[in-house]
């Protein structure tokens, strides 16, 4: 859509996988302040900061690198309390906003995206009786973005793919 896209994470498996995917840039949050490097790499900082690691230290670290009336979006839910800077988020008029659950809109917006081939879905699909293994991986970190689990035959899975792709084009 002709936006920068940044991808910040600990791991350069999925860092890798998000250049992969598009990302412009990428930093390694154990390795670089990624605020700091954003705003060299780009001489300032993040219109929009999409937040949706589980962790007080990435909510921090999005506050820090959203810009001066910009919005930073929290999905994740880390524990505990999070201590908004708010001189920092007051100074800079910067908008925080929580996303628990897309609306239906949302969902409408996201599958005509995804028709119009503007967003990529990347899934790995796995059949029902592997998902003790699954469980594993997601444990130690070895899904590089979501697993799909497989409920049906082949018979019932190219039918119900035509469906899909049949319904897509009714919310327009």
């Amino acid at each position: 859509m002709g936006l920068l896209v940044c991808a910040v994470d600990i791991d350069d498996a999925k860092l890798a996988h998000a250049k992969k995917l598009g990302a412009d840039l990428v930093f390694n949050a154990k390795k670089i302040d990624p605020a700091a490097e954003l705003k060299r790499e780009t001489g300032g900082w993040a219109h929009g900061v999409l937040i949706t690691a589980p962790s007080l230290i990435a909510f921090e670290q999005g506050i820090s690198m959203t810009r001066k009336r910009g919005t930073c979006v929290l999905v994740g839910l880390p524990p505990g309390e999070f201590p908004v800077p708010l001189f920092d988020v007051v100074a800079n008029c910067i908008t925080i906003r929580g996303s628990f659950v897309g609306t239906r809109e949302d969902m409408a917006e996201t599958l005509d995206f995804a028709a119009r081939g503007k967003v990529k879905a990347d899934i790995e699909l796995q059949p029902l009786a592997d998902i003790n293994e699954i469980f594993e991986r997601l444990q130690h970190g070895d899904v590089p973005s979501r697993v799909v689990l497989d409920f049906s035959s082949a018979a019932a899975r190219s039918t119900s793919s035509k469906v899909v792709e049949d319904a897509v084009p009714a919310l327009r």
